[in-house]
């Protein structure tokens, strides 16, 4: 049933982001990016100033600050998706994705600024509490008028359910995964404490979210970027290829593992969205509860947001994953013991023009990743047609694949892989492809297989009813190298069981490469807090949804409902939680790009009007900075 629904809801979700939720998010980013003539540029001091309080007024109507406003909405977005999120886009759209992100989330503060002027211009108040609410569904039905409320309706139940996926559950599971990795903490017993921490944060409002998030998530981020930079200081000589790796791969999708251009562009942008929220309308709900008269001025200040989120924090996660090189077939982490090409190595069998070398092995190209190990070399050369193979033995235990790095300099090469006598598949490298055959009922297959003359490295990877089959046992199983042909030469070195690292194990892996005990120790802490902050500001999306769609008597039902739910996330496969969120939250965008769009006359004519009045001094600052 869950392989059912994941099938499901992953077919659902690469509808939805591969055409309508892309295309919306595209259109009005760029839409409103030209209307406004760069307004996310042309305002950026202002909304500087706005959020240092230097024009707060306490006797206007809300419930947050300018600063409480966007605390709790980058606490809404800065997350698990800065950590994780960064690492699967790396890892599915290499480091390409990273371009994209950047190119989104500046075109993003435009539309973010356009969803929150709206938020906060059409918001709701409670005539007996005073207590104000807006988002998308409040603009849609008060600013398009009545016949559009289907479409409020369905952004409402959109936002119900992706608070649930998106947030609840898939910062819980990732938050287990970091404590389970790295200090050994049942999953259940994160998914307790969080969901009990979050019950009593909710349990106050918006309010308590806002003082809460303002305190955690300016904490929090700036630790996070101080210890990357200090990771980008430390190899300030590299930064260069970073940035250039970033501008061609994203052009060229060439570090993709098994993808395309379309690959890096829509993960880039999946994720960029997932991270900053721009084109979702989900953070004008938290900004629509400030203390403002003036609705455009906390739309420069959402701005802020994507800029935040994305430019800076994302980019500090992204830049450590590629200097650590843990990216393309390098993000499969090295899993028991590597074969040491040595004379006396007893692993390794070869035969007639097989050799172990150490002097004229080819240098390594790359400057980000390393597929070398040690200072010797499997070499086979031969200009004849008969040939032995070389045979490699490995116990493994647990493990996804196999890796090894190869220098391949002419000729190809098939790889056999077999448990005893039972041989499990095999597959022929051949230059330019790689074609995959399967061997009784078990696949073998290789990501990452380049032809050029340069070191690269080539992933096994085990069908999912190998891996079954292997459990948690040790197994030795044997690696042949066959040569094919006439006048084949290739080198083979660094061969060792690996498993994938996804989503924040791959920071952690990262971060700890440099700063030993950084990632495993302050990211998975900041990740159980990210993860919370990111928890108590969806659960405000997801009531003020509930509301507007059935009263405020569902309010606390969904309270409960979302704290339950915090904790089935920590024990269920991130696969299904990962693609219902997708899902849902692609769904977010459609809804409320088309309304934000049919809108944009209104916010076009405040605007204006604001900066007219910016310019001829009539608004005073009540603090100095």
């Amino acid at each position: 049933m869950l392989d059912m629904l994941n099938v499901f809801f992953e077919k659902l979700a690469a509808f939805v982001w591969n055409y309508p939720a892309v295309g919306l998010c595209l259109l009005a980013s760029v839409f409103y990016t030209f209307r406004l003539l760069f307004v996310q540029v042309r305002c950026f001091p202002h909304a500087l100033a706005i959020v240092t309080g230097r024009y707060d007024d306490p006797n206007d109507k809300g419930q947050i600050t300018h600063f409480q406003a966007l605390s709790a909405a980058l606490s809404g977005t800065v997350g698990i998706g800065n950590i994780g999120g960064v690492a699967i886009a790396i890892a599915i759209g290499g480091p390409g994705a990273v371009l994209w992100m950047w190119l989104i989330a500046f075109l993003g503060m435009a539309a973010k600024f356009a969803e929150c002027t709206l938020g906060m211009h059409f918001r709701e108040e409670n005539p007996e509490t005073g207590e104000v609410r807006g988002g998308p569904m409040y603009y849609i039905v008060k600013g398009l008028g009545e016949k559009w409320r289907p479409l409020a309706s369905s952004y409402a139940i959109f936002a119900c359910l992706a608070a649930l996926g998106f947030t609840c559950m898939f910062q819980t599971n990732q938050a287990a995964t970091a404590l389970d990795n790295n200090y050994h903490i049942a999953p259940w017993i994160t998914g307790l404490v969080l969901a009990a921490c979050t019950a009593l944060v909710i349990i106050g409002g918006i309010r308590r979210i806002g003082l809460v998030a303002a305190k955690i998530v300016p904490l929090m981020c700036s630790i996070y970027l101080i210890g990357a930079i200090v990771i980008c200081v430390m190899n300030f000589e590299k930064i260069p290829s970073v940035f250039c790796l970033i501008v061609y791969d994203g052009l060229t999708g060439s570090s993709v593992v098994g993808g395309t251009l379309g690959t890096v562009m829509i993960w880039g942008i999946r994720r960029a969205i997932f991270s900053n929220e721009a084109g979702l309308g989900s953070a004008s709900i938290a900004h629509a509860a400030v203390k403002t008269k003036y609705p455009v001025r906390e739309g420069m200040v959402a701005s802020l947001g994507p800029f935040i989120d994305t430019i800076i924090i994302c980019s500090a996660t992204a830049f450590v994953i590629i200097l650590s090189g843990h990216f393309g077939t390098q993000m499969y982490q090295t899993r028991g013991n590597v074969l040491d090409f040595k004379s006396s190595t007893p692993q390794v069998q070869i035969m007639g023009d097989w050799s172990i070398v150490s002097d004229n092995v080819p240098e390594e190209k790359e400057v980000l990743r390393h597929f070398r190990q040690g200072s010797g070399a499997l070499r086979y050369q031969s200009s004849v047609s008969s040939h032995k193979n070389a045979k490699l033995s490995l116990t493994l235990t647990s493990t996804d694949g196999i890796r090894f790095s190869y220098y391949r300099k002419t000729g190809n090469m098939k790889i056999r892989l077999f448990q005893g006598e039972k041989e499990l598949g095999e597959l022929n490298l051949v230059a330019g492809k790689d074609k995959i055959i399967s061997q009784g009922g078990d696949l073998v297959q290789a990501l990452g297989y380049q032809t050029s003359m340069e070191w690269k490295s080539c992933v096994l990877k085990f069908s999912g009813n190998l891996k079954k089959s292997l459990g948690n046992e040790a197994h030795e199983m044997h690696l042949q190298f066959v040569p094919q042909g006439k006048q084949v030469e290739w080198y083979v070195d660094n061969v060792h069981g690996v498993n994938k690292a996804e989503g924040i194990a791959l920071s952690i892996a990262s971060f700890d490469k440099f700063i030993e005990g950084f990632g495993t120790v302050f990211i998975t802490i900041a990740a159980l807090l990210f993860a919370f902050s990111t928890m108590i500001t969806w659960e405000y999306y997801g009531e003020t949804s509930a509301q507007f769609l059935w009263g405020s008597a569902v309010v606390l039902p969904y309270r409960w409902i979302f704290v339950i739910l915090a904790f089935v996330g920590a024990i269920v496969e991130l696969n299904l939680i990962v693609n219902f969120s997708d899902a849902m939250v692609g769904l977010l965008v459609i809804p409320n790009a088309i309304a934000i769009l049919l809108l944009s006359n209104k916010v076009v004519a405040w605007t204006k009007e604001y900066i007219e009045q910016l310019k001829n001094g009539e608004f005073t600052p009540t603090k100095k900075s």
